[in-house]
């Protein structure tokens, strides 16, 4: 099924998941919405223990998903 896309991209919004991204990066928040603190991306950065240690950056102001 193919829907046709009503709002502008400027206004989309992914619910649940922060989804901001990492100044001058690809990376995106995969914290949920309306989190605390830094931004983080869990699945990047160096292994530890079996573990990715993640990746976070700090907040801007005026940040919105579509940036």
């Amino acid at each position: 099924m193919n829907a046709k896309r009503t709002a502008p991209i400027a206004h989309v919004e992914i619910p649940g998941i922060c989804f901001i991204r990492q100044p001058e990066g690809t990376r995106r928040c995969t914290l949920s919405a309306g989190h605390h603190g830094d931004h983080r991306h869990s699945y990047s950065g160096p292994l530890m223990h079996g573990f990715r240690a993640g990746t976070s950056w700090p907040r801007s102001p005026g940040e919105t998903q579509a940036s």
